[in-house]
């Protein structure tokens, strides 16, 4: 697809009727006959003056306008893993799975999407695959890990950290660490859980370009190693960073959840960012590059 190829369903969108000007002073919901006839969300009625009694609806939804520019900064870091030759039945370039740099150069991604170094031969890792503010589709850059390069993997925490090549030469012939160009994502080792708490989760759902799933994503089940949650995921999102709303790194998104009695799943499942953490400072005490490298030491 060109890159000045515009994706329709985002410039077609409707917008929102607003609340009407003719909201009693005393704050009481209109009447039926002042309702007037449901319309549909494109109907585009417009804002009436300012100064009616709004409400909070439940719970308080409102952030501040710097959420939205973290957002954008984090999901810089955010890379989709990307096969270079057929495996499993996916053809090459197909999306595998999702990922974000946590240091200058290192990667971190699920166990099940990067199980053992002889697997990076297979695979490329795509920063700024997505789509921009005017629709057209970004260009990505790619970048390679070696075979023999650092990996570290937990099957039982199913996440794998591993060290990515520097990409593209410079004006002055030197190679860039991806994490200098696209930013990476500070470890956490002390992450706070609360009940009714939001998260945002940032990937590459079936390998498409970069998505996000915003607010509608509450707190289910908190357990030792995981947490579970709300938030819609697809098959190549496994690797995601779960955020909270201050854009703070607190799970690694790997599974679906658990399940009802008719067999579909009813929640998502990350492992906790602190117990990564933990795990890395035990494996790890004695390279103290690696930890200062990824600030946990």
């Amino acid at each position: 697809m060109s890159n000045d190829h515009r994706i329709a369903d985002i410039r077609t969108e409707g917008t929102f009727p607003l609340e009407s000007s003719a909201t009693a002073a005393n704050g009481n919901h209109l009447s039926e006959s002042q309702r007037g006839e449901e319309v549909s969300f494109s109907s585009g009625d417009q804002l009436g003056p300012t100064g009616q009694l709004e409400r909070i609806i439940d719970e308080n939804d409102l952030l501040p306008v710097a959420f939205l520019e973290s957002g954008a900064s984090r999901q810089r870091s955010i890379a989709r893993v990307t096969l270079r030759e057929p495996h499993r039945g996916l053809n090459a370039g197909s999306g595998w799975g999702t990922g974000f740099l946590v240091s200058p150069s290192l990667f971190l991604t699920n166990n099940h999407v990067i199980r053992e170094a002889g697997f990076l031969r297979k695979i490329r890792f795509e920063f700024n695959y997505q789509v921009t503010l005017d629709g057209f589709e970004t260009i990505p850059e790619s970048y390679l890990a070696a075979a023999d390069g650092f990996l570290h993997t937990n099957v039982d925490l199913d996440y794998t950290l591993v060290r990515l090549n520097p990409g593209p030469i410079q004006n002055d012939g030197t190679p860039i660490p991806p994490g200098n160009r696209w930013g990476s994502i500070q470890l956490e080792p002390f992450v706070q859980f609360r009940e009714e708490q939001h998260f945002n989760i940032i990937q590459h759902p079936n390998g498409r370009r970069k998505e996000v799933a915003l607010q509608d994503n509450e707190i289910a089940k908190l357990f030792r190693n995981i947490v579970l949650y709300k938030g819609d995921t697809e098959p190549g999102s496994s690797g995601s960073p779960v955020f909270d709303n201050v854009w703070q790194l607190v799970a690694l998104h790997h599974a679906g959840g658990e399940t009802n009695a008719e067999g579909d799943f009813v929640n998502n499942e990350g492992i906790r960012i602190d117990r990564i953490v933990e795990d890395l400072r035990e494996t790890f005490q004695n390279s103290s590059e690696i930890l200062t490298e990824l600030g946990i030491a």
